[in-house]
């Protein structure tokens, strides 16, 4: 069994319905967490994580005119704060320092989503806009680096792929999340 620390970053993006307003660009965000690591055959392992994510959306709305009113162009920084509980097996190649991959599902559970305006003077609560659940599939690989026997450091790139509609108006534009994470962690053998 492994106890970990982990933390990176992540270049997150939406999927969503085509709007003719807006533009959507992925940013970076960050993510660190908790995970524990229980063996189950001698190359395969259950990995149970827990973590915080921020995952960054900017979006810019072109000048435009309503009622006679200019618009001026604008750019937004959508921020969304998840607990994320990845569920993954693991399978891992090599005696020494071995690389892995895994995959499995991830829960997240919407703690909040703000929008800041341009410069971050205004910001703005997003989070009814949004279902409280995500759920998708994940899949990474990465390698190990064991220091010792009792402690080893990992690295490790992550595709998390949402599968629901998280925007919480039924009738409106589908939108599912999408990150890819660079992952540094620490493992404590028991």
């Amino acid at each position: 069994m492994k106890l970990g620390l982990s933390g990176g970053g992540n270049y997150s993006s939406l999927r969503f319905q085509d709007s003719s307003i807006t533009e959507h660009d992925s940013e970076v965000g960050y993510l660190f967490g908790i995970a524990t690591n229980i063996q189950l055959k001698n190359e395969l392992s259950l990995q149970i994580e827990l973590n915080y994510e921020r995952k960054v959306v900017s979006v810019f709305s072109p000048e435009f005119e309503i009622n006679g009113v200019k618009i001026n162009s604008f750019r937004n920084y959508d921020l969304y704060d998840f607990m994320t509980l990845p569920v993954l097996l693991r399978y891992e190649v090599g005696e020494k320092s071995p690389f892995y991959i895994n995959g499995g599902v991830f829960l997240g559970y919407l703690l909040s989503a703000r929008e800041r305006v341009n410069d971050g003077d205004l910001s703005e609560d997003l989070s009814e806009y949004f279902t409280d659940f995500d759920l998708g599939l994940s899949i990474g690989v990465g390698k190990i680096f064991l220091l010792d026997n009792s402690n080893e450091l990992f690295v490790e790139l992550r595709n998390n792929l949402g599968l629901t509609n998280i925007d919480s108006d039924p009738n409106g534009q589908y939108q599912k999340t999408n990150s890819l994470s660079f992952i540094l962690g620490w493992n404590l053998v028991l």
